[in-house]
């Protein structure tokens, strides 16, 4: 259930200059209830370009910046990233996905930003479809969500052989599942808190060549396995209750209909060989969208689809 790696070491020890957060990456906000939430800032540092608040996927936390920075400094856009409760810098705290658009409200009015777009990335994605759900037209500019996932109610669509009608047993026997057993075979590998086993267990995920020769660590390249570590590092600082509450928070009712969302400015960007997020959950969600937001990469899998498209994907969020 939970998987086994291999004992030994990494193709490389990880850098410890990559595992030394910056000062930027540090920062915290005291919100009105008095939550702490931890934010980074990368990308441009000119206050008038336009700003794009990302949102980390599972397990994930604010680093996760760290492989756009530079991309953001070459397109003029400021990139905000922020830890969700429990994970990170955030207080765990009881906070479902209907109560994450003030949170972001509450940052950008701190940082005096009227206007910006979100971006949600895989278990990122449904925060970011709440803020185009809640926030208003005049504060968000945008919304872009890249293999996200989907809501419990999407898998009998999604995935065949699952049957919705056994008297109401069935959802209520996957959400079960999902909380009790798939989450935390998920979070499970990632528990370390040693750097080198962790970058082993990110290594022996990789399985294909293209995402083998993504994490070569080329110096042409913008990603880095040891930005990785240092994320997942910093995601379980806290231990693991902040991931085991947010991919719980999936697993439930998102508490919004996606018919409600004003689509007009939402864009769905998935691989078509993604086995994390299957590509049927990007279509069941475009459908529920109104349909024609939904852009798919051919060949493209949930980590080789930033190879290619990262730079098109944060320009097009920033112009948004």
């Amino acid at each position: 259930m939970f998987g086994f790696y291999d004992s030994s070491g990494p193709s490389s020890p990880p850098d410890p200059s990559k595992l030394v957060l910056k000062p930027e990456e540090c920062q915290t906000l005291t919100l009105p209830d008095t939550r702490t939430l931890g934010f980074a800032t990368y990308g441009s540092t000119i206050p008038s370009d336009p700003v794009i608040f990302m949102f980390h996927g599972l397990p994930g936390c604010r680093i996760v910046g760290r492989g756009w920075d530079r991309i953001c400094k070459k397109i003029g856009a400021r990139l905000i990233t922020i830890d969700r409760p429990g994970c990170g810098l955030s207080t765990l705290a009881d906070r479902g996905l209907t109560d994450w658009p003030e949170d972001v409200v509450s940052l950008a009015d701190h940082l005096g930003i009227r206007r910006f777009s979100v971006l949600g990335a895989s278990g990122g994605g449904p925060f970011a479809l709440a803020c185009a759900r809640f926030i208003p037209k005049e504060r968000l500019r945008g919304t872009t969500v890249v293999c996200g996932i989907g809501p419990m109610e999407a898998l009998p669509d999604t995935v065949p052989y699952l049957s919705w009608r056994l008297m109401g047993i069935t959802p209520w026997c996957l959400k079960l599942v999902a909380r009790y057993l798939l989450l935390p075979s998920i979070i499970f590998p990632y528990r370390t808190r040693d750097p080198s086993r962790l970058k082993r267990v990110l290594e022996d995920q990789c399985k294909t060549p293209e995402e083998k020769a993504l994490i070569s660590n080329d110096s042409d390249s913008d990603f880095h396995l040891d930005d990785s570590v240092a994320a997942l590092l910093e995601a379980f600082r806290q231990g693991t209750a902040g991931c085991m509450q947010d991919g719980a928070v999936l697993a439930t009712d998102w508490g919004f209909d996606l018919k409600e969302v004003d689509s007009e400015k939402v864009w769905l960007v998935h691989g078509d060989q993604d086995t994390h997020a299957p590509v049927k959950m990007a279509q069941w969600i475009d459908e529920r969208l109104g349909g024609g937001r939904l852009r798919v990469l051919e060949g493209k899998t949930h980590f080789t689809i930033w190879k290619d498209h990262s730079e098109e994907i944060f320009r097009e969020s920033a112009e948004a």
